[in-house]
């Protein structure tokens, strides 16, 4: 599903280089609900940024779906990001001029979907995150759980074979923490969609069933936790 093999990715900042991730090799396999987790610095952004087809890296080659990203151009890059990727910001990313409905909908009608295949995929969406009745609202008029459950279920309309959530429940409250985190995970069971955090929530990272843990811009450990 996702493979990074001998992967750099370097800055250069004034006279010094800096290296966000420094060799790194990984795999991820189909289904899995992976957290990369690390302190500030660590490269987990990076990495969840170079998954993401966001940015670029300057050695080794990553693969997603087989397909190799590293001689892609921008453009390409776009083109697959936007059929095979989904994403999650701690920060909703909603169009708050838009309705839940049209926050959700607007990402199949970039796939071309006919008007009437887009209504009902997307009323079963939000009805499957719990937000049937809730279609018509903008951002302002819902909670910050609300809007995350709109954030996801504009990331798994066009079911994309992988989610990349960034920092996830960094602005909810614990308890809206959790019911997100329940929600992604039973999506994940349900829809076999493959899962990658990036976290230093410790309650994300409990979560998930597999730890990456980085320091440095290098993989520190690689754990396989109870499901």
């Amino acid at each position: 599903m996702v493979r990074l093999e001998d992967v750099s990715r370097i800055y250069q900042n004034g006279q010094s280089v800096v290296k966000a991730l420094d060799r790194v090799s990984l795999s991820v396999s189909g289904g899995e609900f992976l957290s990369i987790a690390g302190p500030s610095g660590s490269g987990k952004t990076t990495m969840l940024n170079l998954i993401g087809c966001l940015d670029t890296f300057d050695e080794g080659e990553l693969y997603i779906n087989e397909r190799p990203i590293g001689g892609m151009t921008n453009k390409e890059r776009t083109a697959f990001r936007r059929r095979h990727l989904g994403f999650i910001f701690q920060s909703y990313n909603l169009i708050p001029v838009l309705t839940a409905y049209e926050n959700v909908s607007f990402v199949l009608e970039l796939l071309d979907m006919e008007e009437k295949r887009i209504k009902e995929t997307t009323l079963h969406m939000l009805s499957e995150v719990g937000l049937a009745g809730l279609e018509g609202r903008r951002p302002a008029e819902l909670s910050g759980g609300q809007q995350q459950r709109v954030a996801i279920a504009r990331a798994l309309v066009k079911e994309p074979s992988i989610v990349l959530a960034d920092e996830p429940t960094a602005n909810l409250d614990s308890k809206t923490g959790e019911e997100i985190l329940t929600l992604m995970k039973t999506m994940n069971e349900r829809r076999g969609t493959t899962f990658i955090f990036s976290t230093h929530d410790a309650m994300v990272m409990e979560y998930a069933r597999r730890l990456v843990l980085l320091h440095d811009g290098r993989v520190v450990s690689d754990e396989q936790r109870g499901s």
